[in-house]
């Protein structure tokens, strides 16, 4: 099993700057968390391999119903030392970790994340290896709505 994980990296002078990591092991999910430590890098949409594609109803992406796209919304980041993580499939509402009440909010362009929604980058690195093995919402973690 993998997932692909795709963010964007803010430079001065690129504003089209990006980075993208194939994820295949639980190694693999700790490189990805130091990248996206690493300064200047937003959240990552995570597109699990092993989940199915679904019709484009809506034309996010295209003309509708002409495109397939995930059935999972999932978006990992790192910010202040803390780790966030939100998830949305079919089965399971958009929803955020239940985290530190000390972890502060994290806005980006993509993907907000409420105060409190942080948790320790260990936490995450076990969630992302959960959802990497299972291809499912991770359950040794706490969901909250976001």
């Amino acid at each position: 099993m993998s997932f692909t994980a795709v963010w964007p990296i803010m430079k001065e002078h690129d504003a089209d700057a990006a980075d993208e990591m194939t994820v295949g092991t639980p190694e693999d999910v700790d490189t990805l968390l130091t990248r996206l430590a690493e300064p200047g890098a937003g959240p990552a949409v995570i597109e699990h391999q092993d989940r199915e594609l679904i019709t484009d109803t809506e034309g996010l992406l295209g003309a509708p119903g002409t495109t397939k796209i995930p059935d999972h919304d999932v978006a990992a980041a790192i910010h202040q030392g803390y780790g966030y993580l939100t998830y949305a499939d079919p089965e399971h509402d958009y929803s955020t970790l239940e985290g530190d009440p000390a972890s502060p909010e994290y806005r980006s362009e993509y993907v907000d994340y409420p105060a409190g929604a942080g948790v320790p980058v260990d936490l995450l690195a076990t969630a992302l290896k959960e959802f990497l093995a299972t291809a499912k919402r991770p359950e040794g973690v706490t969901w909250q709505a976001a």
